[in-house]
């Protein structure tokens, strides 16, 4: 119970501080007018590239990089699968066994070619606690396919092993400097011969997205010079985004952990121009692959629970706020409903605010309306 109890208290200070189906081809507002959805919300879907990815080591810290890849270039490949059992404590990885381990298909292919037809801005996403870097993959992959490069650092002093593991006192965050040491990465790979990213980056736009504590890792990024957008998943941040950044939180309206009061809190702070997108019924969890995975057997943790591996209660009630049903019996946004959205406006945000769109595009009441009730609420300071 102390374990649970340290979680949930570390949770709750951390908030305060793939196919899934596109939008629908139209929708007609209160004024009786049909939009087209394609034009107003069409980052739904994926864009031009096929999704890539590779695995790197940066100062120590294994590092998944997602990148865009032209249309062919997976002929014959199989999509990328993770494995959960590897952000297990190291003690428990064997308890699971080949035929039962929670396995993930994510919607990348490993180590394809990159696209050379332009030059791709970079996002750096920072994970939650008890998180590991592929858990938002459904996300990640989705700005590959939109011509972005985006670098996503295990951070394991707070990772799933360690909360796992029940010595929370052992957990540091050391998330900014590892996101600083990714892009020093990617800006020495674009100038480096022979490397994959060699004079393809667009080092000029850099963005960062975080969710939970991830998001507070992002929000004291946001004040490096070269970081021009941040978007918060689920996550207040820490503090207040300097004037002139681009900003933008998403929240869920029936999230626990991350709660809409405490986020309207925060974003009340927040400079003029920044954003607020509530996903209606939504939890902790739906900016994540994590109700998805082994969701046919309960889950990740209820897997590992049943092959002996020790998780408390409440960690579980905690790491699955917006898998399967609320408390009372009311059923969260499924996954597959709600990535759509998430994908669509991280996408719309960042295009917006590297100026890749002439005018933003998805970011107005035309695309709330394509996304129904989904949308709980969309505000712009």
């Amino acid at each position: 119970m102390k374990l649970a109890l340290a979680f949930a208290f570390t949770l709750a200070v951390s908030a305060c501080g793939g196919g899934s189906e596109p939008a629908e081809n139209s929708a007609t507002p209160d004024s009786g007018t049909a939009i087209d959805c394609a034009k107003a919300a069409p980052y739904s879907k994926p864009g031009p590239f096929v999704p890539a990815v590779t695995t790197v080591t940066i100062d120590g810290v294994v590092t998944e990089v997602w990148y865009p890849a032209d249309k062919g270039a997976e002929a014959g490949k199989k999509k990328d699968i993770y494995d959960m059992r590897n952000w297990l404590p190291e003690a428990d990885r064997s308890k699971i066994p080949d035929s039962d381990t929670p396995l993930y298909e994510t919607n990348a292919y490993r180590d394809i070619a990159i696209s050379k037809s332009g030059k791709y801005p970079i996002v750096l996403f920072s994970h939650g606690l008890g998180g590991y870097r592929l858990q938002s993959s459904f996300l990640m992959t989705h700005l590959a396919s939109w011509g972005f490069v985006v670098a996503a650092p295990d951070h394991v002093e707070r990772g799933l092993a360690l909360v796992l593991a029940g010595d929370l006192s052992k957990i540091e965050d050391k998330a900014t400097d590892q996101l600083k040491a990714a892009l020093a990465w990617l800006e020495s790979e674009n100038g480096k011969a022979g490397s994959r990213f060699q004079g393809l980056l667009d080092l000029s736009h850099v963005a960062a997205t975080g969710h939970s504590m991830g998001g507070a890792a992002v929000s004291t990024l946001i004040d490096d010079a070269k970081i021009s957008s941040a978007t918060l998943l689920a996550s207040g941040g820490f503090g207040e985004t300097p004037p002139g950044k681009s900003m933008m939180m998403l929240w869920g309206t029936a999230d626990r952990v991350a709660k809409p009061s405490s986020l309207q809190t925060a974003f009340d702070k927040q400079p003029k121009g920044a954003r607020s997108i509530g996903v209606n019924l939504a939890g902790h969890m739906a900016f994540t692959d994590l109700c998805v995975v082994g969701r046919d057997r309960g889950g990740v943790l209820q897997i590992a629970k049943d092959h002996g591996i020790k998780v408390e209660d409440l960690v579980v009630t905690l790491a699955s706020d917006g898998c399967g049903t609320q408390p009372g019996g009311a059923a969260y946004l499924s996954p597959e409903d709600g990535w759509p959205v998430i994908d669509h406006y991280v996408t719309a945000q960042i295009r917006s605010a590297f100026g890749i769109d002439k005018a933003p595009i998805g970011l107005d009441d035309a695309a709330k309306s394509c996304f129904g009730d989904r949308v709980a609420a969309s505000i712009t300071k």
